[in-house]
This record gives C-alpha cells, structure tokens and sequence, in this order.
C-alpha cells in the first residue's frame, strides 16, 4: 500500500504582483521517483522549492509524510529531505571530504552520528571522490564540483531527496551514474523528486512526470501518460517530435 511522501494542497506562491506559481494540488508517492520537467520559467524550480520548504507558500499546505512542513524545525525537515538546489557554490577552499561531510550535520549528537565517518566513505567511493577528497572544492572542474554536492545530499540519509538540475555539468557517463543512484535510494525505500531539462531521459527511471507550464501543472501521471508529442508540444508551446 502506498502513500504520499509529498502532498501539495492548494499550493501557489507569488512574489509582490509576480504570479510564480499558481493554486495546484499535487501528490509523490513514497518509494518512487518523480521527475518534474517543462520550458524555462514554467515554475519547476519554484515548485521543488514549496516542497522543500525554502519557499514558503502563499496559499495552501504543503505535507510531508503526513506532517506539515511549514510548523516543522529546520532540524527537523534536515533530517527528512535533503536539497541540492540548482545555484550551489562554495567560495572557500574547503575540501572535498570536508564538504561532503556537511550532510551528517543534522545528526550530529544522535544515535546515528557513530556511523559518520563510514557513511560519508561509503557515498564517496560511490561517486568516484576518494582521490579528490583532500582536494579544495575550488580547484574542480564543475562536473567534479556537481559531483561533490551530490554526495552531500546522499551522505544526509533522508528519506526524500530534492535534486534542482542535478545533472548539469555532468557529462553522459556521470548522468548515467546519477541515475544508477537514483534509482537505488527507490529501490532501497526511499523517495526522489529531480528537476530536469532532459526530457528524453526521465522516461526510463520515473514512476511520475510533472509536466510544468507557464505556472501550473500542465500534466501529471506515469511517463507514457506525459511524454507523449501533444502533451509536450502544448506544454512548450510549440510543435515538437517525440
């Protein structure tokens, strides 16, 4: 029996006059992977954003595994989904280890920060970072860097897990790689929601598509439902072959 991990009630968000995103309802269901896509400024940011609570809605709820994420501590929804939002820089020389690391901050102190060092290890040599782990994150190439920040996130251990644009900056092989991951924290119990521009590769790895336009959901449901040449064409507003 499945359940939503994300519920979104009524939801819009608007900044002074600017319209963001109008009222939508909007369900991720536990255990699967969710791929929100659409044309630039359609409002898929914006949304990833409402469900991660680093926007906060104008109208409406937004529930996360039943509890609503707006009366949740900071601490609290650290430990419940982890974001990679899609401008993430570091500007001192930190290293590798010392960045990645960052994602076991909201267990510090908790029965499970005895298993820090090994679960940070274990996501590095996933992500191929062990040679640069005592490298600064400065001194990477943007792919190396994406790489970095994922691992981050991963290293949190949340349940959920937020990715705006993941994979920018990574070539075939790396997005190849990402989607192996993915598809591991499902098949492990946990739930993902990606933002991405890449239309033609969410089809294969997500259990739903949200399909964004000019604000609003245009279409939601399984890949063969959305990614179909009507739906995209009137999403991005112009004839397109699929």
């Amino acid at each position: 029996m499945t359940f939503p991990i994300l519920d979104l009630i009524d939801v819009s968000a608007r900044s002074k006059e600017l319209i963001r995103l109008h009222a939508i309802n909007v369900s991720v269901q536990a255990g699967s992977l969710a791929c929100i896509i659409g044309p630039n400024g359609s409002g898929k940011s914006t949304l990833l954003a409402l469900m991660a609570a680093d926007l906060a809605p104008t109208t409406g709820r937004v529930m996360l595994a039943g509890q609503d994420l707006s009366k949740m501590t900071l601490g609290e929804r650290a430990k419940q989904r982890a974001v990679l939002t899609q401008e993430t820089t570091v500007s001192f020389p930190f290293t590798v280890r010392d960045v990645v690391e960052w994602g076991r901050i909201p267990w510090l102190g908790t029965t499970t920060s005895a298993e820090n060092n090994e679960i940070v290890a274990e996501v590095m040599t996933q992500l191929k970072l062990d040679e640069l782990a005592n490298r600064p994150v400065t001194s990477l190439s943007g792919g190396e860097r994406k790489r970095v920040h994922i691992a981050r996130v991963l290293v949190q251990k949340a349940p959920l897990l937020l990715l705006d644009e993941a994979d920018s900056d990574l070539d075939l092989i790396g997005r190849q790689e990402l989607d192996h991951l993915l598809l591991q924290q499902v098949k492990s119990g946990g739930s993902v929601v990606v933002v991405t521009h890449d239309a033609r590769r969410v089809g294969p790895i997500s259990d739903q598509v949200i399909l964004m336009s000019a604000g609003r959901v245009h279409t939601v449901g399984k890949p063969s439902e959305v990614l179909t040449t009507d739906s995209l064409s009137s999403a991005f507003g112009s004839p397109l072959k699929w």
